[in-house]
Parts: structure tokens; sequence; C-alpha cells
């Protein structure tokens, strides 16, 4: 019984690449309520460094459209092209429009809109990392 509670509150971390602070900071705080390990940063091109020096580290890679300077689809096909297994959620508001043909072919695996409702955001979480 023990040991399949410590799996099931395994620990996961994720990358958050969110420009806007207020975001970023509430997806952060709200992800780190729920056990995870949350490393975050504002550019894609920081984001894409912290993934490729914590290769194999991340569960979960989570970026915002719009990314400033790098596009937030060619952050998710740099990613994915580091690693494949690593699941990539795009975050986008409401306001925002994005091709999905073109979001599947980046490999990204969920796309999900703002506002963050804090529960049905754990849960896409914890789907993309199979807790």
């Amino acid at each position: 019984m023990k040991e399949l509670a410590k799996r099931k509150t395994k620990e996961t971390t994720i990358l958050v690449i969110v420009y806007d602070y207020v975001i970023r900071h509430i997806l952060a705080r709200i992800l780190r309520a729920k056990g995870h390990a949350v490393v975050t940063c504002s550019v894609g091109f920081d984001g894409i460094k912290k993934f490729e020096k914590g290769k194999g580290k991340f569960d979960l890679v989570i970026i915002d459209i719009p990314l400033p300077g790098t596009g937030s689809l060619s952050v998710a096909k740099r990613i994915k092209k580091i690693s494949q297994r690593t699941p990539v959620m795009l975050i986008k508001g409401w306001d925002r429009k994005l091709d999905t043909l073109e979001a599947k072919k980046a490999g990204v695996d969920l796309v999900f809109s703002v506002p963050l409702y804090i529960d049905k955001t754990v849960n896409l979480v914890n789907e993309l990392v199979q807790l």
C-alpha cells in the first residue's frame, strides 16, 4: 500500500515557458502546491537552453502562446527534437489563433486555453505525466 502511494505522489519536474509574469507565477504556484518541481523562464530561447541542460530531467514542458522572439511552435519543435518522449502542452489565450495542424506537426501533445482553472490544469498535467 505504501509503495502504491509513493508512486502516485512521485514528484515530476515541469518546465514552464511563459512570457507573462503573472500567468507564469500562478501556474508555477499551482503546480508546486500539487507536489511538482517547477523550473520557469520567460522566453523560448532560455527554455530551450534549460531543457538541453536538463535533458531527461523534465517530465513535461508547458509553453505559452505567444512567446516573443522564438515562437511557441518553434520552441515545441526544438523540445521534441531533443526528446520526443517529453510531452509538450501549449497554453493559448482565448484571443489567440492556432493552426492545430501546425501544432501537431510541431509535436504538441495538448493545447488548452486560459483561464487556468486549478483542478482542470492539474488534471491535464497529471494525464500528460501519467500519474
